[in-house]
């Protein structure tokens, strides 16, 4: 009994002083965020438009010193400049179904990273750009039929609808498009940092063949891109983060 109450003493004294670091800025926070297995994180990489690329980049309107670079999402594929949309369930942070449209910028060390150009959840949660990320209809479910609905703030909507056939598989994905989680730029150039176990660095993946996948997408994003994704890759295991949210401020 006495330890017991030595440890909850201790550690509630603990975190008492982590929370007046935090407040005065002598420390940043961490904060869970575990992503779950059932329903999968799926990924729809699209290819941009190489006639469009020029619009993309005033649509966006990146913030000074970013560029946009090509990546190479699979290990076997040469880079190339993309745009993804990212469904799963959270908990943690936030919580519920999110949807996240991103492309891929050089940080200041070179460093491929992703940037999120708009994020949709099903309940209310914060992102930096926006402050309050309003409620939106984002539907996702993935077995054994793997159907995904997300509508964006402009009235468009992406559909997805495919069954996976293909057994799950191990290091089919580049290094860098996963280390590219390690920093998540914001439209504003605020970033997350982001810590994550082996279900990021080691995952097992079903690489979805996207000329399976029915897909209707009447986006503001959808002119930019290539009517099918190069790949879609859907995620078999958890995933769970420790985020330093707005890291960079």
């Amino acid at each position: 009994m006495g330890r017991s109450l030595l440890k909850r003493l201790m550690y509630s004294q603990l975190s008492v002083i982590d929370a007046f670091r935090i407040l005065v800025g002598l420390a940043d926070p961490r904060i869970s965020f575990s992503v779950k297995a059932v329903p999968a994180s799926v990924y729809w990489n699209f290819s941009i438009r190489d006639e469009n690329f020029s619009d993309f980049v005033d649509y966006i309107g990146l913030p000074e010193g970013f560029d946009l670079v090509p990546v190479r999402c699979l290990a076997s594929e040469q880079p190339a400049l993309t745009v993804t949309l990212n469904v799963y369930e959270v908990s943690g942070i936030a919580s519920g179904v999110r949807a996240e449209w991103s492309t891929y910028i050089h940080d200041h060390m070179g460093k491929v990273r992703y940037m999120v150009l708009e994020a949709a959840s099903s309940n209310t949660s914060m992102d930096p750009v926006d402050i309050i990320t309003r409620r939106s209809r984002v539907e996702h479910s993935t077995g054994p039929d793997c159907r995904t609905l997300v509508e964006d703030l402009q009235g468009g909507s992406f559909e997805s609808a495919y069954r996976p056939t293909a057994a799950p598989v191990s290091g089919a994905l580049a290094p860098e498009w996963l280390e590219a989680n390690d920093y998540i730029y914001w439209r504003n150039g605020v970033c997350d940092r982001a810590f994550y176990d082996s279900g990021l660095a080691n995952p097992r993946v079903i690489l979805v063949d996207p000329a399976t996948v029915e897909l209707a997408n009447n986006t503001h994003w959808q002119p930019f891109l290539e009517p099918l994704p190069r790949h879609v890759v859907q995620f078999t295991n958890p995933i769970d983060f420790v985020i330093s949210p707005w890291d960079n401020m």
